[in-house]
């Protein structure tokens, strides 16, 4: 019964990594069952409990899909960490991408906890544009293994901003630099492999997650937050979405939910907890605590075809693309400093960011401004058109 369950996250070379697909077959297969489950269904009234479902409220969102910790990811790469830099023909510093929603710099700051390395502090904005080298004197302590959890606050798309990266690249090539790890967000690795011509560390990223990784993940996330047994059900069917422990497909609805994020845990578990609902007189989640494990909660889970299509509104503005775009190279930024990279006045800036605020967006954490989760992969398809430098993921 306590079987511990397998760890689901890997990390990879960046070759190796693989997008999820949605499947066409399952998809047909699937229209064909539905047809024909209509036409075996006799008279007898079907409770369709869809046309009188609710949103899960705040608090029991948290309680059946609580955001990650990053647990698994990080015992993941502690594992890879200690393969790649644990022998004298390894690499001394090796590279972490991370993924829009993947949290990343959390994940390396956790990892040096675990390691016992030094976290190594970003610099500040104007230690960047006044390109205060001294911020790099921790490199000279090369017997001391460290890790800095995103290169992309050491940099700012600035004609001063590029000093302190570039001369960071410099030491790590010149072995001027002891044993150390870099995370890197996967725009800004594309952005900066772009303009600077120098080499980079070999890099890893985690492994995206195909359908049936990402349904489990997505129940043990239910599992972890919840004192309850819970049964996620689509709200149109019936059927259950989240797979089974002996189970070897996943449903379409995570089959479609692994392709829309791209298999990033992350985006898609934002995706996810707007897709749940409940009954009205239910208290999915609201009370989870106060009663014993046995008792079984029903979350209905929105369709697909149901869940409204995010797509960027082509009036924002001539300053929204590049904006959006500066907030993914840089993994989010301070509003003013934001505002003050763009090629435009503070006040059309201000209104643009200001309307993709309104429009959910661009949104506050942790006192930057990031794109939402849930938005990303409609913000990425709309840059893409745009012509944007985008990452490889």
């Amino acid at each position: 019964m306590n079987r511990k369950k397998p760890n689901l996250w890997e990390y990879v070379p960046l070759a190796d990594y693989a997008a999820p697909q949605a499947t066409i077959s399952r998809t047909i297969k699937r229209g064909i069952k539905d047809i024909w489950q209509r036409f075996q269904r006799n008279d007898t009234q079907i409770h369709d409990p869809a046309q009188n479902l609710e949103y899960l409220s705040p608090s029991a969102v948290e309680k059946v899909a609580p955001l990650s910790n990053w647990s698994g990811a990080v015992r993941a790469l502690e594992i890879a960490v200690k393969e790649k830099t644990g022998s004298a023909q390894a690499p001394s510093v090796m590279m972490v991408a991370g993924l829009p929603g993947s949290d990343n710099a959390q994940i390396l700051s956790r990892l040096a906890k675990a390691l016992e390395w030094r976290l190594i502090p970003a610099p500040d904005p104007e230690q960047i544009l006044s390109q205060d080298l001294t911020w790099l004197d921790w490199t000279k302590s090369a017997d001391t293994p460290w890790v800095v959890p995103d290169i992309a606050k050491t940099y700012l798309r600035h004609v001063r901003g590029l000093t302190l990266i570039r001369q960071l690249l410099a030491n790590i090539n010149s072995k001027a630099v002891g044993t150390g790890v870099i995370g890197c967000n996967s725009w800004a690795l594309t952005y900066l492999r772009r303009i600077l011509p120098v080499p980079f560390p070999k890099a890893v990223v985690a492994q995206a997650f195909d359908d049936l990784s990402l349904g489990r993940w997505l129940s043990r996330r239910a599992d972890d937050g919840c004192g309850r047994q819970i049964l996620f059900r689509q709200a149109n069917n019936a059927e259950t979405v989240l797979p089974a422990d002996g189970d070897t497909r996943a449903s379409a609805f995570i089959n479609q939910l692994a392709a829309r994020s791209f298999g990033i845990p992350g985006i898609a578990l934002q995706i996810w907890r707007r897709a749940l609902k409940r009954e009205p007189d239910q208290t999915a989640g609201d009370q989870a605590s106060e009663t014993g494990p046995a008792d079984e909660i029903t979350i209905w889970v929105e369709p697909w075809e149901k869940i409204p299509s995010l797509v960027v509104p082509s009036d924002l503005g001539l300053a929204s693309p590049i904006l959006m775009h500066t907030l993914l190279l840089h993994n989010g930024l301070p509003r003013d400093l934001a505002v003050d990279l763009l090629p435009f006045p503070a006040t059309e800036a201000g209104r643009t960011l200001l309307t993709l605020t309104d429009a959910g967006i661009v949104e506050t954490h942790q006192g930057e401004l990031k794109i939402s989760a849930h938005w990303y992969p409609s913000v990425r398809a709309h840059l893409n058109g745009e012509a944007y430098l985008t990452d490889k993921f």
